[in-house]
């Protein structure tokens, strides 16, 4: 949205949203018939790879957070604590299981 405000006051009109968008399981679909609600995700696809998504920013976080912790000097630069990046972790870990499939 921030990309869609500054061409609106760059050039005083408002951009149409995309009639279709691309999803996780590589099928263009009409914007109306996509949702980031996990439980509203039919397709099994999709919801393996936005599963397999948050787990890879999951554990991005837990390297961050290690690293925050083994050198404080990197987290005071990056604005972030050990802390804040473990429960950003959490989060993540949370979205990927309300996105797992039981079969």
């Amino acid at each position: 949205m921030a990309m869609r405000a500054l061409i609106t006051e760059a050039i005083g009109l408002v951009p149409d949203l995309p009639k279709t968008v691309g999803t996780g399981c590589g099928v263009r679909r009409p914007l109306a018939m996509t949702s980031t609600v996990p439980e509203r995700v039919t397709c099994l696809a999709c919801r393996d790879y936005a599963r397999a998504e948050y787990l890879t920013w999951a554990a991005m976080a837990q390297v961050a957070a290690e690293l925050a912790e083994a050198e404080p000097r990197a987290a005071i630069a990056a604005k972030a604590t050990p802390a804040d990046l473990r429960a950003e972790e959490r989060t993540y870990l949370a979205l990927a299981a309300r996105f797992e499939v039981t079969r």
